[in-house]
């Protein structure tokens, strides 16, 4: 068994963690980067926005009260005070007190391969005693526990297993997958659900490709016992969307009593009010009632840009896989009707928009044609909104009244 060894890979740490990892072992303490932190270092990914920031991590061997001595200014974010955060330079940095027996212990009680490896930055050698590096490399989630069921002993592994799949790009291996199974109907009741099942989810649909993630918490039973009913062929898209949130919890929970599985899961208000309203609108080809002028403007006043060529993207991906190409294109026809009647319509917002905001008012016109009010106003300030389409820079007082001048000389029959 492998336990610490050297290794040619060497991870380029931030430099706020290995001072703090040298202030700890200066004081007696070993320290070791782990987590997250270390992962994004040895197996980096693309990532999305709205993945969110990452948490150093760090795990220190040696008594509780000997660390909290040498960070007197580290805040207790457990309620045994086992865990620590220490801010720093480079954001807050999690220290987890290990006690005083071998890391290489401590580290399977983690269960889970990625997480049951840490880095030395003292001497730089690996913590390693199941040789996760090598499945690390080769793309393998595996188990690295000491306990015959380590699911049963904690469910939330259940959300993690998954959220390291999407986010590291790694498989699940059959004895993962197995054990995970084996375990389920004991631990159903005791699923998490809420906040801390419903930040997994999140950074699992927030990653580039969900699919390995999602498809976890489906084969394992998860997915039925929080949101009966979703659609894994909804989940398999995932990927190719957008990563808007609410557009992905939407199409994940598609198929599903959706309001019952976000209360279960207590997504934010104001998040849960988007992932309704965006089922509610898809597929946007049927939403919208033969392209007529009162959907199409609440479509624009309830949605925004983003969210509407999501749903777009949306259902195109749903078209791309029909079996009959004849019924596909006549969907496609209708998408691109809809997107044209949109974007004509907001272009006519647009431009009524500019109307009201042009430098010359309409009292400005009827002063420089010398004219009173009638329908020459309004299509002298409509000219005028055309011509600051096309020049955004000259909307100010001289150019309008250069143009106006130019006009009313090219539309004399219209002052009459």
């Amino acid at each position: 068994m492998s336990q610490s060894r050297a290794h040619s890979l060497s991870p380029t740490l931030p430099k706020p963690l290995t001072e703090l990892c040298a202030h700890l072992e200066e004081r007696g303490l070993r320290s070791f980067s782990h987590g997250d932190g270390l992962l994004d270092e040895l197996r980096p990914q693309p990532r999305t926005e709205a993945a969110g920031p990452r948490t150093q991590s760090i795990l220190c061997s040696g008594p509780r009260a000997q660390i909290l001595a040498a960070l007197p200014n580290a805040v207790v974010t457990s309620e045994l005070g086992t865990r620590l955060t220490q801010a720093t330079a480079g954001g807050p940095v999690d220290i987890l007190c290990m006690g005083d027996g071998p890391m290489e212990e401590a580290l399977l009680d983690f269960a889970l391969g990625p997480y049951a490896l840490a880095f030395r930055p003292a001497d730089l050698r690996f913590c390693d005693p199941r040789n996760q590096l090598d499945a690390l490399g080769q793309g393998r989630l595996e188990l690295a526990s000491r306990h015959p069921a380590p699911f049963a002993r904690a469910p939330r592994r259940y959300f993690i297993a998954a959220r390291l799949a999407a986010e590291y790009n790694l498989t699940p291996t059959d004895d993962v997958i197995e054990s995970a199974c084996g375990s389920f109907d004991e631990i159903s009741r005791r699923l998490p659900r809420g906040a801390p099942a419903r930040r997994e989810i999140s950074r699992i649909l927030a990653s580039q490709d969900p699919t390995a993630g999602l498809a976890f918490l489906h084969d394992t039973g998860v997915t039925n016992q929080i949101a009966p009913g979703a659609l894994p062929i909804q989940a398999a898209r995932i990927a190719r969307l957008p990563p808007l949130p609410s557009l992905r919890w939407a199409a994940w929970l598609r198929g599903s009593a959706t309001a019952r599985g976000m209360v279960r899961l207590r997504v934010p208000h104001r998040l849960a009010r988007r992932v309704e309203h965006l089922q509610g609108l898809h597929p946007l080809d049927r939403s919208i009632e033969s392209s007529r002028d009162v959907s199409i403007r609440r479509i624009l006043s309830r949605t925004s840009a983003e969210e509407r060529d999501a749903l777009f993207a949306w259902r195109r991906l749903e078209v791309a896989e029909l079996e009959n190409k004849v019924d596909a294109a006549a969907i496609e026809q209708r998408l691109q009707r809809v997107e044209a009647r949109i974007e004509a319509m907001r272009a006519n917002d647009t431009r009524a928009g500019q109307v009201r905001t042009l430098a010359l008012n309409g009292s400005a016109v009827m002063e420089l044609l010398g004219a009173g009010p009638g329908r020459h106003v309004g299509n002298a300030l409509a000219h005028l909104a055309r011509f600051v389409e096309a020049a955004p820079d000259s909307n100010e007082t001289g150019p309008l009244e250069a143009e106006l001048r130019r006009w009313a000389e090219a539309n004399t029959n219209l002052l009459e």
